[in-house]
């Protein structure tokens, strides 16, 4: 009898990785093979991360009303573990694009992480200072000024005013002051999340890559850089340390480095982090074979994406892996061999994208089924 281990990531607009396991689950089901299956969905700091994490260690799921990323009032989810004494948050709940309503006019310049810091606040007055933040997700490339105004950072304009932060305005700061700030965060235990490993500035940073997704033109990537810079040049001046000599920090828009030099905050890599905390190792151990997945698998999940983080787990054990996506690089690269022992694309037959993402379960049940019946002929 075959023990399968399904542990994938989310399929992107499709399914969240709890749906995504079970359909694959469901799909063995309906094979031939004899086997038993455990369902472990993978989280990698994005979107859902959070819960996954609070239904693992069955804790509390929470909600509390925070300034979305363009100003509306919504309601963002967070939850409680190891019995209420560790908050885990995600940044898609207070900053990101399900906070956005319809008829605004999307331009990262106007929008904020204050929502983020309204959150941590709220967990502070519980009388919880260890924290798990999930940065997946965010619709900001604030740096976290918002986030770090509201914890208690001043930001002074010259004629002597305190200034609500934002890209679109930040100029006008002329120092920061963290007393407040100090004060309040001096027991805090923070851990980051981190679904990418990109710093602060330059080429490869917050602006040029995330501002496009987030809605930025090019004029307005070239502003947020130059307000990440003076952002910088100031954290320099008050903390002595750069916000831009941190790998991961450019998560977020930039919150991941805010947390780290402002809150010490601890930044991880989601995917690597979230396995040591589920104990995806030692469930792979004894299995037979292991079937992960996302969205799209290609080059770029070599760079710490959550299925070949899983992969090279299961590849240390000597166990198997298959791996499934929506959609899998043409050519199969001979790193993406060496950790995956196949890799299957779901789709059944040509289908343009929006058919695809709503097929994505049905594709998956199809797919796993004819996986099951295959490995029911080699046993």
């Amino acid at each position: 009898m075959y023990k399968i281990i399904i542990a994938p990531n989310s399929f992107k607009e499709g399914l969240p990785a709890d749906e995504v396991a079970y359909a694959i689950q469901q799909g063995l089901s309906e094979s031939v093979l004899d086997h038993v299956s455990h369902v472990i969905p993978i989280g990698d700091g994005g979107d859902y991360t959070g819960r996954l994490l609070t239904d693992f260690f069955k804790g509390r799921h929470c909600s509390f009303r925070v300034t979305g990323a363009y100003g509306e009032m919504v309601n963002a989810w967070y939850g409680l573990i190891d019995d209420g004494q560790t908050a885990v948050l995600e940044i898609a709940e207070t900053s990101g694009f399900g906070t956005i309503r319809g008829g605004v006019k999307i331009t990262p310049l106007e929008a904020s992480t204050k929502g983020l810091g309204e959150l941590i606040n709220h967990v502070l007055s519980l009388g919880i200072s260890d924290m798990i933040l999930c940065l997946g997700g965010s619709a900001t490339v604030d740096g976290g000024v918002g986030m770090l105004a509201e914890l208690g950072v001043s930001f002074w304009g010259r004629s002597g005013r305190e200034i609500a932060p934002r890209p679109v305005n930040y100029f006008e700061v002329d120092r920061l002051d963290v007393t407040c700030l100090h004060r309040r965060m001096r027991h805090c235990k923070i851990r980051v999340l981190c679904d990418v490993n990109n710093t602060l500035l330059g080429e490869l940073g917050a602006a040029p890559v995330f501002g496009p997704q987030k809605g930025a033109t090019q004029e307005e990537v070239i502003f947020l850089e130059k307000f990440l810079e003076k952002f910088n040049e100031d954290t320099l001046k008050c903390m002595g340390e750069s916000l831009a000599d941190h790998e991961c920090g450019g998560a977020a828009g930039g919150v991941a480095a805010a947390c780290k030099v402002y809150l010490q905050a601890e930044l991880l890599y989601g995917a690597q982090y979230f396995c040591e905390m589920v104990k995806l190792c030692e469930a792979i151990s004894t299995a037979n074979i292991l079937i992960t997945g996302e969205g799209c698998i290609d080059m770029q999940s070599l760079g710490g994406k959550a299925p070949v983080v899983v992969a090279r787990i299961a590849k240390s054990k000597h166990v198997p892996v298959i791996g499934l996506a929506g959609k899998v690089t043409r050519t199969v690269v001979e790193e993406l061999q060496e950790v995956f022992d196949g890799l299957f694309s779901i789709g059944n037959e040509p289908e343009c994208r929006e058919e695809a993402l709503k097929n994505t379960r049905e594709n998956l049940i199809r797919t796993s089924k004819q996986i099951g019946n295959l490995l029911a002929i080699k046993n």
